[in-house]
């Protein structure tokens, strides 16, 4: 399957599974009419999500190691951390969707990681899950 619709299969998932935990239309999600860094805008609140698909691979040194870089536009560079405000990792191992504010995702000096880590690990926690709730406050 080709990586690109790999990705709209997890971006679907995680709008069918918000679907069913948010049912007030005032928290609607919205998608941008061009990739501009993020996938889904919740209507009501303005608070920009982007979906990122997860699959472990054995052959990795850190299987449990997400890729933040950006894959569709290569030439605006990797993000800044100022494309979105949540991140939704799509876990497709066991279809987890992890729900993590952007302020995870950054180092000490306020730039963006490259990768992270979902689970803990020696170096660190991981992702933490805020759960759907943060996005409808």
């Amino acid at each position: 399957m080709n990586p690109l619709h790999r990705g709209k299969t997890s971006e679907k998932f995680f709008e069918y599974e918000y679907y069913k935990v948010v049912e007030n239309l005032e928290y609607q999600l919205l998608p941008p009419q061009v990739d501009i860094g993020w996938d889904f805008l919740i209507a009501k609140t303005g608070k920009r999500i982007q979906v990122k698909r997860f699959t472990p691979q054995e052959k990795r040194y850190n299987p449990n190691t997400l890729d933040l870089r950006r894959k569709r536009n290569k030439g605006t560079g990797n993000y800044t951390g100022k494309e979105f405000d949540y991140l939704v990792v799509h876990n497709t191992s066991n279809d987890d969707l992890i729900i993590a504010n952007i302020d995870q995702l950054k180092k000490e000096d306020g730039k963006m990681k490259t990768s992270i880590s979902i689970c803990p690990t020696r170096k660190g926690n991981g992702l933490i899950n805020e759960g759907f709730e943060v996005l409808v406050k």
